[in-house]
């Protein structure tokens, strides 16, 4: 099985442009670097009063199942000292699962554990305006249920780009 994820990266605690573009390297020693985004600055959602986070999107190509991805962004998270006390609230380190195919079909999933595409990802700024920049083709530049990425941003929502490559260092 050849398969395709669209990871989400976000933090807002320490140096977070630093822990994202390690995390990325991370990632990128695991699995094939397919397209990242640069970093964006956007205001946090939930309502935790909290500094503004940096965020970016990067796809890669694995051959991991969508549990064996999840597991391995719990085990980055963790490394960076990832605490999961108040949600919604700071982080050193956010890893997401947006989206997932397998053999260029989109993985659809009901689990608890991992919903698949992102239950939120089609409102959050955060993850359509980067997911536009990467300009991904066919099926990979949609949000399965959803439709095509670029009629999914929100207008309400602030965010800026940085100009910084999530695969820099």
């Amino acid at each position: 099985m050849t398969g395709t994820v669209l990871i989400a990266f976000g933090a807002n605690l320490g140096d977070p442009i630093r822990t994202l573009q390690m995390a990325y390297q991370e990632l990128a020693k695991l699995w094939t670097p397919v397209a990242a985004s640069s970093v964006y600055r956007s205001a946090p959602v939930g309502g935790v009063e909290q500094a503004d986070f940096f965020n970016a999107l990067a796809a890669f190509a694995t051959e991991d199942s969508g549990s064996e991805i999840l597991n391995t962004l719990h085990r980055i998270e963790n490394v960076h000292a990832r605490t999961r006390e108040v949600r919604w609230g700071p982080r050193t380190l956010d890893l997401d699962v947006i989206a997932l195919w397998e053999d260029a079909e989109p993985v659809i999933s009901t689990d608890s554990v991992l919903t698949l595409p992102h239950p939120r990802a089609w409102e959050r700024v955060f993850v359509t305006v980067p997911w536009q920049e990467l300009k991904l083709s066919g099926q990979l530049g949609e949000l399965p249920g959803f439709g095509p990425v670029n009629e999914l941003r929100s207008t309400n929502e602030e965010i800026t780009c940085l100009e910084i490559g999530l695969s820099s260092s």
